[in-house]
């Protein structure tokens, strides 16, 4: 899981770049596209059978997914809103896995979950700085707080394609999940891009630079959804989710590098307190029998 943050990341940052000169449903299609073509090749190299054996819960998985997916992508094409804030959002996810997973899988969580989204909410207000709260003048710009609330529906819709992730991990492989969801998906984005290419506004598409920019963000998508399903069918989903807190973390930095878009001290401070706000939720129990 920790691997698969990394690569997250690195395919947020190729992402936002490509979607600079390319729309978001070209930029998602190729990142489906390449992560199919990614988990059919470890498959096929592994020997595993793509025959998928729960098809309802698969169906739901790479449903939610792709609407997840669908945000994701318009959030990464908003330059306004600062990669590292967007990552800050989509990490919310492990929160929602949280609340979910005792009414979806069963799994016991403790009364600090609800201390840890009271943490992690309000690291989200540093990071948006909401008119409300901190005066007039300090509120996002308006593209920046549209952008926002898709991040947060893209946290919504992970958390529960990331709870279902988890039932369906322990009936298929780690492949047949993520050639399935891909394909899927890539299906989806294709469909939805077809009348940004027919107007021209795809053009992008076919310049070397920007193709190269999704197909390196499509590659590190392919491996780094293998890694996150296995993980999600090796361990308890609050606990797995919790170390998607690093993809925080690189964002920010590869954002600052990338982009040029240096997270302020109030952002920087409300990063950690999301990230703190997940990992009291994994390991708070731990912590109080030492």
């Amino acid at each position: 899981m920790a691997g698969s943050a990394v690569l997250f990341a690195l395919m947020n940052l190729f992402a936002r770049l490509a979607s600079a000169h390319a729309h978001f449903t070209v930029v998602g299609a190729m990142r489906a596209t390449v992560g199919f073509l990614v988990a059919l090749a470890v498959a096929r190299a592994r020997g595993v059978s793509l025959v998928v054996k729960d098809r309802r819960r698969m169906a739901l998985r790479s449903g939610f997914g792709t609407l997840a997916m669908l945000a994701t992508f318009y959030t990464l094409s908003r330059s306004e809103l600062p990669l590292g804030d967007a990552a800050t959002l989509f990490n919310l996810a492990p929160l929602g896995v949280a609340l979910l997973s005792p009414l979806v899988l069963g799994e016991t969580i403790g009364r600090r979950v609800v201390f840890s989204l009271v943490v992690s909410l309000a690291g989200v207000a540093l990071v948006l700085r909401p008119s409300f709260l901190f005066g007039a003048g300090t509120a996002q710009a308006p593209g920046a707080t549209t952008a926002a609330g898709f991040a947060i529906l893209a946290a919504c819709l992970s958390s529960v394609a990331m709870t279902m992730l988890r039932r369906v991990g322990q009936s298929e492989s780690a492949e047949t999940i993520a050639v399935h969801f891909s394909w899927f998906a890539a299906a989806v984005f294709w469909v939805l891009s077809v009348p940004t290419l027919r107007t021209g506004l795809g053009a992008a598409f076919f310049d070397a630079t920007t193709a190269l920019e999704m197909v390196v963000a499509g590659l590190c998508a392919g491996f780094a959804q293998i890694a996150m399903t296995r993980a999600y069918g090796l361990a308890s989903a609050a606990r797995v989710s919790s170390m998607g807190y690093l993809n925080v973390v690189a964002s920010a930095l590869l954002g600052a590098i990338g982009t040029g878009h240096i997270p302020t001290l109030s952002a920087t401070f409300g990063m950690m307190l999301v990230v703190a706000g997940g990992l009291w939720v994994t390991f708070g129990g731990e912590l109080r029998k030492i």
